[in-house]
């Protein structure tokens, strides 16, 4: 009995030391992560960082986080992140995000609410440190502009893991339950409604190096989006796309998605709306979309590849402008 009791005392010490240990290196390797960014050019701020959850956790909390990219006008900051981790498990980190979050992009303060907002990264317990997945999730997402517009949804996930087919590709997918437009955008096809009732969409990204622990050196490079499917339920519109899309010598994407939207008659409104088709064309657009959509047998059921090619991109016949880069 002695002998059982002093092995626990040696092993309570040994794993008290462990968790200092490694509450010792991941305090300072974040501070010096903060450190590092700032040396950059980044602003990086951090009001205090602290590690708790002893003895079986490794619960990092960074209170008043700000990180800003002052070339590109880029800021983000919150009141703390949180990175949560099992001392058995350090290659699987769960961040807890607060319910607001400021972001600053192309000149826009943008505030973000959520009831919920958490992220999983897990990647292989190996030299390599391969990643292995990543989940994103939100509920009761609001994102305000002082531009004037504002974004919701009732939940939004977004999944990240490699696919079995290539080992330079990963399996994105999204889905998002009642979507809520800009309300710019709603209000000028109100026919529509305020809310995307479902979105999902299942894609292959492939990348020129796998993303490990070598990212910084091989630094990988999207090369091609292959569209598995795509499945958006909008009032009466219903659509559904599949394709594949790759990068061009001159960086432009190419390639064609093909869709098939139940329900159409709103689409020039709606291409209005975006600022993707002018006013005065809308009616001659929806003319010849009609006859396209009678001509597939069902004047109902519009069949129409988006098309990038040649830096440009366009919905059927319809000139959308220039192509996305895909540096």
């Amino acid at each position: 009995m002695r002998v059982l009791i002093w092995i626990a005392v040696v092993f309570a010490a040994l794993w008290g030391g462990y968790w200092f240990v490694g509450s010792t290196v991941v305090e300072r390797s974040v501070a010096q992560w903060f450190d590092d960014q700032a040396a950059m050019g980044m602003t990086a701020k951090r009001e205090d960082i602290s590690v708790s959850g002893f003895p079986s956790r490794l619960d990092l909390t960074i209170t008043g986080p700000e990180l800003a990219d002052p070339l590109s006008g880029w800021s983000w900051k919150a009141p703390f992140v949180q990175v949560l981790s099992m001392t058995w498990k350090p290659w699987h980190l769960i961040a807890a995000f607060p319910n607001d979050q400021q972001v600053r992009a192309n000149g826009q303060e943008i505030d973000i609410t959520s009831s919920k907002m958490a992220a999983s990264v897990r990647v292989s317990p190996s030299m390599d440190v391969t990643l292995q997945e990543v989940v994103i999730e939100g509920h009761d997402i609001l994102a305000d502009s002082d531009a004037g517009w504002t974004v919701g949804a009732k939940s939004v996930v977004l999944a990240l893991a490699p696919d079995t087919s290539d080992p330079m590709a990963q399996r994105l997918g999204l889905r998002i339950a009642d979507l809520m437009p800009a309300s710019n955008l709603a209000g000028l096809v109100p026919e529509l409604g305020d809310t995307i009732s479902s979105l999902h969409l299942d894609t292959i990204l492939m990348f020129t190096a796998p993303l490990d622990r070598h990212v910084a050196e091989t630094q990988p490079r999207l090369t091609g989006v292959t569209v598995t499917g795509l499945d958006l339920t909008w009032g009466s519109m219903k659509v559904r796309a599949s394709g594949q899309v790759d990068r061009a010598s001159d960086g432009f994407a190419k390639g064609q998605i093909d869709f098939q939207i139940e329900n159409w008659r709103q689409i020039p409104a709606l291409g209005v709306a975006m600022g993707l088709i002018r006013l005065e064309m809308a009616d001659a657009i929806s003319r010849g979309i009609e006859a396209m959509a009678r001509a597939g047998g069902d004047p109902d059921l519009l069949k129409m590849p988006l098309i990038f090619a040649d830096g440009r991109m366009s919905f059927g016949p319809v000139p959308l402008g220039a192509a996305p880069r895909m540096d």
